[in-house]
């Protein structure tokens, strides 16, 4: 599997830069023992030792006065800020107070890259929360940062995890008359973006390519991928009721007070919308996010199964009228994912009938072929199922509900594996 951890996390390090643009150097400052020094990067570690793994014993802001105490091995010196003392990057002070408006200038230069950028919009921010223009600067920097590297990822393999989302009606309403129509892609996106409870939502999409910046128990949840027509074009068109969202990376990490501060402007707030989540069998607020390690299990997993029938020694498929009682894996843009199961049509996206029952799975945990899946139902209440996969028998799987061995049923991993579907279906002619 490539290794994306670098870019799955790219706003970790948005949150902490600390890298400078054109911030005078150490070597400029020509600072003596027990001279005035200045912080520079938006916030900087003190460690007990000048080593990058050495123990952070204070962080201190952009702007703080310090003093210098004594040079350190290689790239690295000595200060007293306040009461604390400690090592930190030489690069990371100079001689003179940080000027706002050289870094509002400095994030609007178009010849400097735009992490440069960024991190000159989120030093001025860190150093004047409520300066406007820098908190401006920031949000726009954080997208075109984010946009660059989605489409580096796209190039170079990201997760690259792919979703159906169902086209849902939508009604346009004016005075007393309605017009009924299938959401837009952007629509639909936001829909499932917003299908986790979070305190907001900064989103931009530029193409159909997507940046979403959530917000929530603390932390910043941010996706980047794109919206493609189950064709995949660009263009959905209206007769198509599904469409693709691509994951190319995700991360979740704390967040600076002024990145917070800069998107939180414009962002998005959860609506009290009665129909928030498709249908409460489906989806509830409370549903169980796996792990990465779990999804990338169970994605890997085939998502379909048709019940294989047998009678008088013979194995096969019982079709009725093209129903076929069915289990299906569902996943949504939040690594949450239901078995869905009842009678449903036999193709590779048929749907279900009045009889569907969905439960949320919780974990997934393998041991060698067999697969112990953990549900979770309404009440929080929580049971087990395993799955018996590879088997013996090319495209066949064994489901078992239960201790008993009598509960064990084989079903086929979709309907092409060679296993003969018998139509049973009366046809009535009036």
């Amino acid at each position: 599997m490539k290794t994306t951890a670098h870019r799955r996390h790219l706003s970790t390090w948005v949150a902490c830069l600390a890298v400078l643009g054109s911030t005078p150097t150490w070597a400029q400052a020509q600072v003596q023992a027990g001279g005035q020094v200045f912080i520079q990067g938006s916030e900087v570690n003190l460690r007990d030792k000048p080593a990058t793994t050495a123990q952070v014993v204070a962080k201190v802001a952009i702007g703080a006065e310090c003093l210098h105490v004594k040079a350190a091995p290689k790239q690295w010196v000595r200060i007293k800020c306040g009461e604390a003392e400690g090592f930190t990057l030489k690069s990371l002070v100079g001689a003179e107070k940080p000027s706002l408006d050289a870094l509002l200038a400095q994030a609007q230069d178009t010849t400097l890259s735009a992490k440069v950028r960024l991190d000159a919009a989120m030093r001025a921010a860190t150093l004047d929360l409520e300066n406007e223009q820098a908190l401006t600067l920031l949000a726009e920097r954080f997208f075109d940062v984010h946009f660059e590297q989605l489409v580096k990822d796209r190039k170079q393999g990201g997760l690259h995890e792919a979703f159906v989302v169902k086209r849902e009606i939508v009604e346009n309403r004016e005075g007393l008359s309605a017009e009924q129509r299938k959401e837009t892609g952007e629509e639909g996106l936001l829909r499932e973006l917003e299908k986790i409870e979070y305190d907001w939502h900064r989103f931009q999409l530029r193409g159909n390519d997507f940046v979403s910046a959530v917000y929530r128990d603390g932390a910043l949840v941010v996706y980047t991928g794109s919206y493609l027509s189950m064709n995949r074009r660009y263009a959905l068109e209206e007769d198509q009721e599904k469409f693709q969202v691509i994951i190319e990376s995700r991360s979740n990490s704390a967040v600076s007070d002024a990145l917070k501060a800069a998107l939180q402007q414009g962002a998005r707030t959860p609506e009290a919308r009665k129909q928030k989540y498709s249908s409460f069998d489906d989806e509830y607020p409370g549903m169980p996010i796996l792990s990465p390690e779990t999804f990338r299990l169970l994605r890997s997993l085939h998502s379909r199964w048709h019940l294989i029938a047998e009678e008088a020694g013979e194995r096969f498929i019982r079709s009725s009228c093209g129903w076929v009682y069915t289990r299906e894996l569902r996943f949504d843009l939040h690594r949450r994912a239901t078995l869905a199961s009842g009678d449903a049509g036999m193709g590779p996206d048929g749907s279900f009938g009045e009889n569907e029952q969905v439960v949320r799975i919780s974990d997934v945990i393998r041991n060698g072929a067999t697969h112990t899946f953990r549900f979770r139902t309404d009440e929080g209440k929580e049971y087990t199922q395993t799955l018996l996969w590879p088997t013996g028998e090319p495209g066949v799987g064994v489901w078992q509900s239960g201790a008993e061995k009598s509960s064990a049923r084989a079903y086929a991993a979709a309907q092409s594996r060679g296993i003969e579907v018998r139509e049973l279906c009366n046809s009535i002619s009036q």
